[in-house]
């Protein structure tokens, strides 16, 4: 891999290796649709090439609009979206992306302070980029998605769970909490799943991270922002949970209803 000075906020990478040496998921024809949203052309046509050089079918939009009209009309497994575009900005984007699908949204952006990224992931993204990005990083992080949106959708054994305040329904995606039905994106549908699976035990930050976001994929900070947005979603009191309880430094735990501590 050459290092090339250029202008994705001062340096982009060339692969010299051929794709499959740093992806292993399969042919193009096994690859779904990723659609790239950015109205900086070089950074557009950058994406681009990576997804490409990893066999992903690409499309690209170089503005909100277009990016409108291009999810409704190719209905993309991943779409990515910058924040900071001419007229219709990302945040906007990605509100009007979840009136139509839930499909995983990933935020690519040079924004990172706290305010931006909150509000990104609370209009219904999931997951949060900082740029600059090396190719072997943004390609993982594409496949974790990916592969746990896959897991969601495709699971063969139905997982049903039922306690006084929660059901879940692992085969049709469908939680109700406290006897409504809940919308949750698939990280947050991933990490409650994973929490009930075994609600016999505390469940580790690094096991989390590892299970649900796949290695290297997530961070401490995702992963109490989603437990946060899950509380809200579920806890009838976020600011006493009796469901999702944290293990001081340690990790989380489901506690079913009738075992909440009173």
């Amino acid at each position: 891999m050459t290092l090339v000075k250029e202008s994705f906020n001062s340096y982009i990478y060339t692969m010299e290796e051929s794709p499959q040496a740093w992806t292993n998921e399969g042919d193009a024809q096994s690859k779904p649709c990723i659609m790239v949203v950015d109205d900086d052309p070089g950074i557009l046509e950058l994406l681009t090439l990576w997804l490409e050089k990893a066999s992903y079918r690409v499309v690209a939009a170089n503005s909100g609009e277009q990016a409108l009209r291009l999810f409704f009309d190719n209905h993309p497994a991943l779409s990515i979206v910058d924040l900071r575009m001419r007229g219709m900005d990302g945040f906007h984007v990605i509100s009007r992306m979840r009136e139509m699908s839930d499909a995983p949204i990933m935020i690519l952006s040079a924004l990172d302070d706290e305010d931006t990224v909150v509000r990104g992931l609370t209009l219904g993204a999931d997951e949060f980029l900082v740029k600059p990005v090396s190719p072997k990083s943004f390609i993982a992080r594409v496949q974790a998605i990916l592969r746990l949106w896959r897991t969601n959708q495709q699971v063969e054994t139905p997982f049903d769970y039922a306690d006084a305040a929660l059901t879940l329904d692992l085969r049709r995606h469908e939680v109700t909490a406290n006897g409504h039905i809940v919308g949750l994106r698939p990280l947050e549908f991933g990490l409650l799943a994973y929490l009930v699976r075994h609600r016999d035990r505390m469940v580790g930050y690094a096991e989390l991270l590892d299970r649900v976001w796949a290695p290297d994929a997530g961070s401490p900070d995702s992963l109490k922002w989603y437990v946060s947005s899950l509380r809200k979603k579920i806890e009838i009191d976020t600011q006493h949970p009796q469901l999702i309880l944290n293990i001081r430094s340690l990790g989380y735990r489901y506690v079913p209803a009738d075992q909440a501590p009173e």
